[in-house]
């Protein structure tokens, strides 16, 4: 499998930037050529305007006197009746057959057309914008996504379901953006509730998997992405654990969520909003506390660029109250099943 370089978070958001000011520029500039070919034109068409149409002049001319004409008159001859017709006529068969030309009506029995064509589940996989993604089902639930962004809780209470979790979300979605996460909970990032034991210093930014060297001095911090993930190797036996390590370093699309307290899962929301997923499966346990104004601001945006959202509680327990609601509101759906039963 290649390996493919993977831009730091920070350098997208700069070229996102400037190809914004691109298109403002460029829209600027086609906007001032029109008005500047409207003004040239409107200088050939204003004399058109003002065109002064000249009187009409009518006058008499004087009467001519009507000279009678005087015509010679022509002798007309006698004219002959027609001859008699013939009393032997050609005598015409009209044929009783058909013409070889002529196109029979083929008797064939015509089925009423059916009203699922083109339906979801039938040919065509639908006519509307969800029929043109990818469809699949994540632990028995069928999802429909053209770009799916996935958020994975990979602290301790997650470990005997991530296995099963990698393993449904590649076996449809093989491409999906997958953001590790370690807690549920959401806040400004800057610590405004507490998050428990121990914290991954700085400002939240997401990492590359591929680059989470970068921040060796954090790699070991009881809540970081990576020292929750080698309490998760660990369970999973020798050879199944260097298949994962090796899975996690060379699948593209892999990050990891740095900085802040523990409850900062809203900065991966918007991770995946700036990369145009169309839906987001969240998978996680919804134990983590939430702040009400950061939930609400993010249902905001995921409903500004309609966005689903798929919460899916991985202990079989309902969905948290907010999560829920902001599930709801994107026209999302609530799991409620543990993976593998």
């Amino acid at each position: 499998m290649s390996i493919h370089i993977q831009l730091p978070f920070e350098t997208v958001k700069k070229r996102q930037a400037q190809q914004k000011r691109s298109q403002i520029l460029s829209v600027i500039i086609s906007f001032l050529t029109v008005v500047l070919i409207a003004a040239i034109l409107s200088v050939f068409a204003l004399p058109m305007l003002y065109i002064e149409t000249s009187p009409i002049v009518t006058y008499a001319s004087s009467l001519e006197i009507e000279q009678e004409v005087q015509q010679k008159k022509m002798s007309q001859s006698p004219s002959r009746n027609p001859s008699a017709p013939a009393q032997n006529m050609a005598r015409v068969i009209a044929a009783n057959t058909a013409a070889p030309t002529a196109i029979p009506v083929p008797d064939i029995a015509v089925t009423e057309p059916s009203l699922e064509f083109g339906d979801d589940n039938d040919f065509g996989a639908g006519w509307s914008d969800e029929g043109t993604g990818t469809s699949g089902s994540i632990f028995g639930k069928k999802l429909t996504s053209r770009n799916l962004g996935v958020i994975l809780d990979v602290s301790a209470s997650a470990h005997k379901h991530l296995d099963k979790a990698f393993a449904e979300i590649d076996k449809n979605f093989p491409s999906a953006y997958i953001i590790l996460v370690v807690g549920c909970g959401m806040s400004d990032g800057k610590g405004s509730i507490k998050g428990g034991n121990g914290k991954v210093p700085g400002k939240p930014r997401i990492v590359a998997y591929k680059d989470i060297d970068s921040e060796k001095k954090y790699n070991s911090l009881p809540r970081s992405v990576p020292a929750q993930l080698e309490g998760f190797f660990k369970k999973t036996g020798a050879k199944r654990s260097e298949e994962l390590r090796k899975y996690f370093k060379e699948r593209n699309n892999l990050y990891a969520l740095y900085g802040g307290d523990i409850l900062a899962t809203n900065f991966a929301f918007d991770l995946l909003l700036d990369s145009n997923v169309d839906t987001i499966y969240w998978f996680a346990d919804f134990a983590d506390r939430t702040d009400a104004e950061t939930i609400e601001e993010l249902t905001k945006k995921l409903r500004r660029s309609r966005v689903t959202v798929i919460s899916h509680n991985f202990l079989g327990k309902p969905v948290g109250e907010l999560a829920a609601e902001m599930t709801k509101k994107t026209g999302g759906q609530t799991i409620e099943v543990i993976p593998g039963k």
